[in-house]
């Protein structure tokens, strides 16, 4: 457990690339308007490199990472260890998803493959930054369960991508004023702009072309998105992870 104390990346960082978005022509050409709106958001999602900080996190940050309980349960770890666990985690379940869907599903047009493969590059993307960033400290790779999913459903893979999207932002959203690294939180804050995105084309997938929605549920009397907090996050996801995940030691308010 020692080794897991203190997290560590490598100087300069690996440089993840950006995930290119669905030509332009060939939506136009083939989907129409509609179909440029999606690129439209498609596009946005991916305009930065990823790079994961040269330094490592502040130690009054760090904490503690991974480790596996004596029940054989997965702990996160603490501090902002436990908070990128958090959303590495959330990551490799949507990465799962994403690939579940392109695999299995049956119903899709070609359009709502590559938006569906496109997500999940850029779910990759943010996979393999935490990856990074985590090394040592990293949970393992988990296993997951999308029975509950009806990927002969068309809209029902929407709708789950969906589900899981909103969780994302709101996760982001709740995690951010625990996080004491300032890089972490810098970059955090892209994360969650890209998360939302993704939210709102999975909305958009849903509805008619003439359709369109802000999520207006999800928005509070302030107009500020809601949050959820890393335990709520948790049950949220829990349903679909083979392993039982533990956030016992992550921050709290």
């Amino acid at each position: 457990m020692e080794k897991l104390n203190k997290l560590t990346v490598q100087n300069a960082g690996p440089t993840i690339p950006v995930i290119p978005s669905v030509e332009r022509r060939m939506f136009l050409r083939s989907f129409g308007i509609a179909s440029a709106t999606t690129l439209a958001l498609l596009s946005s999602c991916a305009q930065d490199n990823l790079v994961a900080p040269s330094k490592s996190l502040s130690r009054s940050g760090a904490r503690t990472g991974a480790a596996i309980l004596p029940d054989g349960s997965i702990d996160l770890g603490s501090g902002d260890i436990g908070i990128s666990n958090l959303a590495y985690t959330l990551d490799q379940l949507e990465v799962a998803f994403y690939m579940t869907a392109v695999e299995k599903a049956s119903g899709l047009s070609e359009m709502d493959r590559k938006v569906l493969m496109e997500l999940h590059d850029h779910e990759v993307v943010h996979r393999e930054f935490f990856k990074a960033l985590l090394g040592d400290n990293a949970i393992p790779m988990l296993d997951f369960d999308f029975s509950g999913v009806d990927f002969n459903q068309r809209n029902a893979v929407f709708d789950a991508a969906q589900q899981f999207e909103d969780v994302g932002v709101a996760a982001f959203n709740g995690a951010g004023p625990l996080i004491q690294d300032a890089e972490v939180l810098k970059i955090a804050g892209k994360m969650v702009s890209v998360e939302a995105r993704h939210a709102t084309l999975t909305r958009h997938m849903l509805g008619p072309r003439t359709y369109f929605s802000l999520g207006h549920e999800l928005i509070d009397d302030k107009g500020l998105d809601l949050h959820l907090m890393p335990e709520q996050v948790l049950a949220k996801a829990q349903r679909f992870i083979k392993q039982k995940i533990s956030a016992v030691n992550l921050p709290k308010m």
